[in-house]
């Protein structure tokens, strides 16, 4: 005699297809949470990675601003008036001394550009002809270091000296100092006066001298 099936069952036919629709579902949901896992730690990896890096980027930044302090008051340190000119952007940096020599108000610096600067120094030259004509070569011959004497209206006399500014071999524009010559060239004056007109005297201070 057969044996009675409850009542409610199914048959087994039907529960293994269930079975393995299941173990399928299991065995996805374990490789989408190992694949999961894997994006996490690729991810936790690439953050540190990032982190470490923008704390280097960090410390390089704080490096250079320390540098460029630095600078900065080395330049104004000297008694020569600097202005660095860039090339691309025309980007302008001076230190203190140069503002004093050139009588720069401090109401002018926020505007001061290439052209504001040069109309202010035509301004203030006793030749600005022959100025206009320096700017002109030192356009014309960017890479050449160039040397001038510069007289002013109240008297004074600025020696001007041009440098080119190199990165890596790279012109990116020009460094130009300027020097109160004024008391050094009277000086010279009077002393080319007095050896014209006491040859022999000049000359036995200037034996005695060294």
């Amino acid at each position: 005699m057969g044996h009675a099936q409850p009542v409610g069952a199914k048959p087994e036919r039907q529960q293994a297809p269930q079975a393995a629709g299941l173990a399928d579902l299991v065995n996805r949901l374990a490789q989408e949470l190992a694949e999961a896992r894997r994006a996490l730690a690729a991810a936790t990896q690439k953050l540190g990675t990032t982190s470490r890096t923008l704390e280097g980027r960090t410390q390089e930044l704080t490096e250079a601003k320390a540098a460029l302090a630095l600078l900065l008051a080395t330049l104004d340190s000297t008694t020569e008036g600097i202005l660095a000119m860039g090339y691309f952007g025309r980007a302008m940096h001076y230190n203190t001394r140069f503002i004093e020599m050139w009588g720069i108000s401090a109401d002018k610096l926020a505007t001061l550009n290439d052209g504001a600067l040069m109309a202010m120094q035509m301004s203030l030259v006793k030749d600005p002809a022959r100025f206009l004509a320096h700017v002109e070569a030192r356009k014309a011959n960017p890479d050449t270091e160039q040397f001038i004497m510069i007289e002013l209206t109240d008297g004074r006399i600025f020696e001007c000296h041009v440098m080119p500014q190199r990165v890596r071999g790279k012109r990116v524009g020009s460094v130009t100092s300027f020097r109160d010559v004024t008391e050094t060239q009277r000086l010279g004056r009077v002393i080319s006066a007095l050896e014209a007109e006491m040859p022999r005297e000049v000359a036995e201070a200037k034996a005695s001298a060294y």
